[in-house]
């Protein structure tokens, strides 16, 4: 599967059977739109969980020393 990590475009071989095809469509969606196309073996692409943004990145962040 091909998806998008910026909207809901994806590509399953359900949709499209040719790979080449799925990576053709996805290059152009890349090329329209500036946005970031990943592919999973999975049949749905897979979702971040429905937490604020800040709860990520704090995650990423070094944590002071007596946190």
């Amino acid at each position: 599967m091909k998806y998008c990590l910026n909207c809901d475009w994806s590509l399953s071989a359900t949709d499209e059977p040719s790979d080449r095809t799925r990576s053709r469509e996805a290059i152009e969606h890349h090329v329209e739109t500036g946005h970031t196309i990943d592919s999973s073996d999975g049949v749905v692409p897979p979702r971040l969980p429905d937490v604020p943004d800040e709860v990520l990145v704090g995650d990423l962040l070094p944590h002071a020393k007596g946190d």
